[in-house]
């Protein structure tokens, strides 16, 4: 069986998954890779057979999608042309994490697509919805990878098919311990705002970001640039971790049972929606980082408990069900449209 596998590359939560997922692929047929947009600090360590530009969104200030620059960053005529030019035609199954260049491929082709990806899941009927609207939002989950065929991730087997987290190797092999810091990942914030917000902090943090080139120690402060092997090493070693409100980092964090606080992005509905799902596990979820809940971070920092967490390795399961939707539409799951 020849297989397209397409990866939606703009952040590092896609490509974690796919580098884990691929073996599981790989031993049901010939797996060409595509990835579209370049905003990942994660390097893919298998050839890719088509590097597309694709639709990549722009992050705003304070989290969530700047509409404006996002429109301004679109290349409309350069994304039909990769459309267009992506002979899906030629692969017996096509499947598509939250990846647009195969999908709309697919849709305007009459080819089946297979949407395998968190989205489906929080999209699906039965999982954890925000009680906001976001329009915006909610219009890209249902148009910006169109497949009438999904499997989904989510942090609980939600739906029948729901799957819990594809955890990566170098996590699940892992012997977590409890170390004297904090990881934080917050990169809705800057680091004038996380330095003075976690100074008035007990104990030792060390803050994650891409704006921070080299190592800096301020006070109980750590601010460390991004990198794979350091930045695993210290989720590893962490006593707790501070977060938005995604699907990976979290789900790694509960997994390594570490106490958990995260704070969606303002305006993104997909981590509203997580930060629900969260909430109902007994994760804290704040939805503002300011003086107003400075207590309730504190007394976060002070709680020694984490979450009990309960995980099943679903990844062969979550394969089956793909190819047995890639045979029968009646495995796709229910969606919210």
């Amino acid at each position: 069986m020849k297989i397209l596998y397409a990866i939606q590359g703009t952040g590092n939560g896609h490509l974690s998954r796919a580098i884990a997922l691929l073996p599981t692929l790989r031993q049901r047929g010939v797996v060409d890779v595509l990835i579209s947009g370049n905003q990942s600090q994660l390097s893919f360590p298998t050839p890719v057979k088509f590097q597309c530009y694709g639709l990549t969104f722009v992050s705003s200030a304070k989290g969530g999608i700047d509409i404006f620059k996002t429109i301004k960053g679109l290349k409309p005529l350069r994304f039909l042309k990769e459309v267009m030019a992506l002979p899906v035609e030629d692969y017996d199954l096509v499947i598509s994490d939250f990846e647009p260049v195969s999908a709309w491929a697919c849709k305007l082709r009459g080819v089946t697509c297979i949407e395998m990806s968190h989205q489906a899941a929080v999209r699906a009927e039965g999982s954890p919805q925000t009680p906001l609207w976001f329009p915006v939002g909610r219009w890209i989950i249902r148009n910006y990878c169109p497949s009438k065929l999904r499997v989904g991730f989510h942090f609980e087997a939600f739906t029948e098919n729901t799957f819990y987290p594809i955890i990566r190797q170098e996590i699940s092999s892992a012997t977590p311990v409890q170390g004297a810091h904090t990881l934080v990942y917050l990169t809705a914030f800057n680091r004038n705002f996380l330095n003075a917000f976690f100074k008035q902090m007990p104990g030792k943090f060390k803050i994650y970001s891409k704006d921070i080139k080299h190592v800096e120690i301020v006070d109980n402060l750590e601010f460390c640039p991004l990198g794979t092997e350091g930045f695993l090493t210290d989720l590893i070693s962490s006593n707790g971790v501070i977060c938005g409100a995604g699907f990976e980092l979290p789900a790694e964090a509960l997994f390594l049972n570490k106490k958990l606080l995260v704070i969606p992005y303002a305006n993104h509905f997909e981590q509203h929606c997580n930060a629900q799902a969260l909430k109902q596990l007994g994760v804290q979820v704040l939805y503002e980082l300011d003086q107003n809940t400075k207590a309730q971070v504190i007394l976060w920092c002070l709680e020694k408990n984490p979450v009990a967490y309960r995980w099943a390795d679903q990844m062969e399961l979550a394969v089956d069900r793909v190819f047995d939707a890639a045979q029968d539409p009646r495995d796709a799951i229910p969606v919210i449209d």
